[in-house]
């Protein structure tokens, strides 16, 4: 309350000073609850970035960005310390204020509903998972482009969210647009591209599909450049732990 009187009160100069104290103290407290969670101290983190954003909402107000910011980053501390239900909390209050601030289709507001769609997952709620993700892909898909990295990440995890609810077919097409992409796009890192190519072999032979696992392999490595030049997409040794995982298929698929 005192700090909130004192701000209405004395010339500019003064109110800024008062501002950047009570960020410097909340940026204190906000760094108290990270080392609280390093530690373990489940108990008591809560407290220190409850202090922490009350300072930050005196000194800018209830719907600046920061706030946003610190609310997203107090909630990702959440996650690691296995607190999702404060975690998901957290992402709400964030998503709120970046609508607030930047409209609905802002590449902010996907990387917010991204983490939201990602507790939903860990939950095992794989419907609302699903929900969340398809609009976060396409918030990602009209502000960063069907080829970014972080859009093709959001795929990623509707294809996993598939697979997990048992929807293999689903889990393939997605799995098989992210390999389309990657074989076009330079901001597909190889060990992704590599991955997935793994992950869809790896689903096929787990339903004893060794032909389905063969013929996917067999197409890929038609279409793309294997080797060890600048222009490389795969290399040969990652290409050829996927070929010998064909060789020597798991047990279920060789039966």
């Amino acid at each position: 309350k005192i700090g909130k009187n004192a701000l209405g009160q004395g010339s500019g100069d003064y109110k800024e000073s008062m501002i950047q104290g009570y960020k410097h103290i909340g940026t204190i407290y906000y760094n108290i609850g990270i080392v609280n969670a390093m530690l373990g101290l489940k108990e008591s983190v809560m407290r220190p970035f409850e202090c922490s954003l009350g300072l930050q909402r005196v000194a800018l107000g209830e719907s600046h960005p920061d706030i946003a910011m610190v609310q997203h980053n107090i909630g990702t501390v959440l996650v690691g310390i296995g607190k999702l239900d404060e975690a998901m909390s957290a992402f709400l209050k964030s998503l709120q204020m970046i609508r607030f601030a930047f409209g609905n289709d802002d590449c902010q507001v996907a990387k917010e509903l991204f983490y939201i769609g990602k507790i939903h997952e860990m939950r095992g709620e794989y419907d609302e998972a699903l929900h969340v993700y398809e609009e976060t892909l396409r918030i990602e898909r009209l502000t960063l482009g069907v080829d970014n990295a972080e859009t093709v990440m959001t795929m990623y995890e509707i294809g996993q969210v598939y697979q997990n609810k048992g929807d293999i077919n689903e889990a393939l097409d997605m799995y098989h647009d992210i390999l389309s992409i990657a074989k076009e796009s330079c901001d597909i890192e190889e060990s992704s591209f590599l991955f997935i190519l793994r992950q869809m072999i790896t689903i096929h032979l787990d339903a004893g599909n060794i032909e389905a696992a063969t013929k996917l392999y067999t197409e890929v490595a038609n279409t793309i450049e294997i080797g060890t030049g600048d222009n490389t997409i795969v290399d040969i040794v990652g290409f050829a732990q996927i070929k010998d995982l064909l060789t020597n298929p798991p047990a279920a698929a060789a039966a």
